[in-house]
């Protein structure tokens, strides 16, 4: 082959040896798919165990509260002045307890109980004592608080040997006076200082603590028609098998027999004491100034009292005072002189009702040798909602239930 022929062959070979190169290369690469992004392994995600709430192992003694530990702490029991002058009291907010009572004149006086609290807490104003209050404190094993006394309290005190811090006689450290109101309504003292005016006279520091049964919560409140029933709460007393007259009196907080102080009891049973609605409750003692009102929130499962139809407030929170308890008793007074002294027996028991829960129980109070007051009904001892009570010891005369209106309703006309 010549040459010119070969330039020929050749100039028209090499394009079509590349383009038919590139044509293939084209489809291997079409033909070959683009390697696929792996999904990524699905995450295991642990299920989340919610925590469960803290057992209550303590509660308090005479609130049926929980506490982070047991206390035989003796109770303080304060003498607190009721009248117009001395409101707002201090302090009352932080009451285990309070017993409310006739005084000379027909005006009432305040017993604070202190317990579970620890504090440096105003309480006051303090005011004189009584043969009764002295009773009532002694009662609940507890340190007597007061400023004075009638001449027959004092003979208690003296011959009775009677462990009490006066601000008059025997203990002023624990007291000091309120320059912004006139005495005698102005005398304030505070849990730490009574305890430390009791440790240096060598006063009892711990004390056998009276029990109480208390409801147990096995459903959670949601009443908004204030007619829940009692069964909704179940009785976390140890020895709620039993008549209520064999539970011994003064049974220690910590006895390990007793688990309504010790621990939760893990045997319940439901109480057989139902109520009838009542949610607001109206007392008067003797004198139109003296008006007592307790009005239920369901919401708040608590009572708010009130003093002449307004809300009876602590000064210290400015919040108005709140019971889960509020008892009224019929008490026997007698009139001991010219002066109106009165007093009180706290023996002969009678006629009483229980409100809690939005609901009345009637019943009776009784109270034994060496015992508190207890309030029953068909012969049991009510269980108590955990939380602050209130006694309020009204005359008998004219009768009791001259002295109660229960939602609008004079008690006789509720039945």
């Amino acid at each position: 082959m010549n040459q010119s022929r070969l330039w020929k062959v050749t100039k028209w070979s090499v394009p079509l040896v590349l383009t038919m190169s590139l044509i293939a290369c084209g489809s291997e690469e079409v033909a070959t798919p683009a390697p696929q992004q792996q999904p990524e392994p699905a995450k295991v995600t642990e299920p989340i165990t919610p925590e469960k709430p803290a057992e209550v192992v303590y509660t308090a003694p005479l609130t049926g509260l929980p506490v982070d530990q047991p206390s035989l702490s003796r109770p303080i029991a304060v003498m607190i002045n009721n009248a117009p002058a001395a409101r707002p009291q201090s302090g009352l907010a932080q009451a285990d307890m309070v017993y409310e009572v006739l005084a000379e004149g027909g005006i009432t006086r305040l017993i604070a109980v202190y317990q579970s609290y620890h504090g440096d807490v105003t309480i006051g104003p303090v005011r004189s004592i009584r043969p009764y209050l002295i009773g009532i404190g002694e009662s609940i094993g507890a340190l007597l608080v007061h400023a004075g006394g009638s001449p027959e309290a004092y003979s208690i005190l003296q011959q009775g040997h009677k462990e009490h811090l006066d601000e008059i006689t025997n203990a002023s450290a624990p007291f000091w006076r309120d320059s912004s109101r006139k005495a005698p309504h102005n005398l304030y003292t505070n849990e730490e200082k009574l305890r430390e005016g009791a440790l240096q006279k060598n006063y009892k520091q711990e004390v056998t603590i009276p029990t109480y049964p208390f409801l147990k919560s096995t459903t959670e409140v949601t009443d908004t028609t204030n007619t829940e029933s009692l069964d909704n709460y179940t009785d976390s007393a140890d020895n709620n098998d039993k008549p209520a007259d064999s539970a011994t009196p003064n049974q220690s907080a910590t006895d390990p027999t007793n688990n309504t102080n010790a621990t939760t009891s893990t045997t319940t049973t439901t109480p057989t004491t139902t109520g009838v609605k009542a949610t607001s409750i109206q007392l008067q003692f003797l004198l139109e100034s003296y008006k007592v009102g307790y009005d239920y929130n369901a919401k708040s499962g608590v009572y708010t009292r009130s003093m002449n139809n307004e809300p009876h407030i602590d000064l210290n929170s400015g919040k108005p005072l709140t019971a889960s308890n509020v008892i009224v008793l019929g008490g026997d007074y007698k009139v001991l002189d010219d002066i109106g002294r009165l007093s009180l027996d706290l023996d002969a028991g009678g006629e009483a009702i229980l409100f809690q829960k939005g609901q009345q129980i009637k019943g009776q109070w009784s109270k034994k040798s060496g015992d508190v007051i207890r309030f029953r009904s068909s012969g049991q001892e009510v269980p108590l909602v955990p939380g602050v009570t209130y006694y309020n010891i009204v005359p008998n005369s004219p009768s009791f239930e001259n002295h109660l209106t229960i939602d609008g309703k004079k008690l006789s006309e509720n039945g």
